[in-house]
């Protein structure tokens, strides 16, 4: 997140909380101001509208993922490690609150839409080829056989949202604890290498 001041951060921390309850459209800029404990002119000298708000939240999604995309595929060295490393930096961000809670506002918001839903698309594109970068570069250095990247890469983060994060983001389910988070990671990891291997 920028340089905030504690205003600024007490403001977003306010929206999120008013775009959780109501979702963009109902949320005012009043309630906002009130829910944050500052003036309207307070609150419109930082954030001139609800949507500048509402990139705020969309940008701190994105500073949220962008430690996930910086993981490097190593070559040369052991892939199933380095998948499992991957596995647990995700699942350890895909069962974080505050991710969930972000996740779930922008997944409304670009259900309201299309244009929103493009708009989002762009945001996170860069996101998206990060994630699929990991197994292109794997792929390069014939981890994968004959699987193609973008199946390897659909497999294994399809998998782990689908047993992990989303019941929590719209099951509302617990977070799984660390010893499920183990489980979780061995199990899926072992199933890619073995088809992988199957593959070859």
């Amino acid at each position: 997140m920028p340089d905030f001041s504690v205003k600024q951060h007490d403001i977003v921390k306010a929206a999120i909380a008013q775009f959780a309850q109501f979702g963009l459209s109902a949320t005012t800029m009043e309630g906002i101001s009130k829910a944050a404990n500052v003036s309207k002119r307070t609150l419109y000298k930082h954030f001139p509208t609800k949507d500048a708000l509402f990139d705020t939240v969309v940008a701190q999604l994105i500073e949220r993922i962008t430690p996930l995309t910086a993981i490097q595929f190593i070559p040369h060295y052991q892939f199933d490690t380095q998948l499992k490393h991957l596995a647990m930096s995700a699942l350890e961000l895909l069962n974080d609150e505050d991710y969930l809670t972000l996740s779930r506002i922008v997944i409304i918001e670009s259900m309201r839409s299309k244009k929103q839903a493009d708009s989002l698309h762009q945001r996170f594109i860069d996101c998206e080829k990060a994630m699929l970068q990991w197994f292109k570069d794997a792929s390069n250095t014939d981890c994968l056989g004959s699987i193609s990247p973008e199946f390897a890469a659909g497999f294994f983060w399809g998998a782990l949202k689908k047993l992990s994060y989303w019941d929590q983001a719209i099951s509302w389910k617990a977070p799984l604890d660390e010893a499920a988070l183990n489980e979780l990671v061995e199990q899926v990891c072992n199933i890619f290498c073995n088809g992988v291997t199957q593959g070859q």
